[in-house]
């Protein structure tokens, strides 16, 4: 597999767990909220109170390899990165 077809491939699988995640989100809600679930393969492996112990449970598991880790949230928070080739 060549790098391009391995990006294309994961960039597939990170869809599928958005998308998955997105259809548990409603669940996940009253179940987990505010907590961080690992996605792994499209299946919901679990949740946790901190985004460190969903990643290390994911390499523990999985290895070095894609998963997804999300919180629970109601509402998204948007994010906002600052390049460093912007001059100031």
């Amino acid at each position: 597999m060549t790098t391009l077809e391995g990006s294309d491939a994961m960039a597939e699988q990170l869809e599928r767990e958005l998308k998955r995640f997105q259809e548990l989100h409603q669940e996940l809600l009253s179940t987990s909220p505010e907590k961080y679930v690992l996605i792994h393969e499209d299946q919901l492996v679990g949740s946790y109170d901190t985004e460190s112990d969903a990643i290390n449970e994911g390499y523990r598991r999985f290895g070095n390899v894609p998963f997804l880790v999300k919180q629970v949230l109601a509402t998204e928070r948007p994010l906002n990165f600052l390049s460093g080739l912007v001059e100031i």
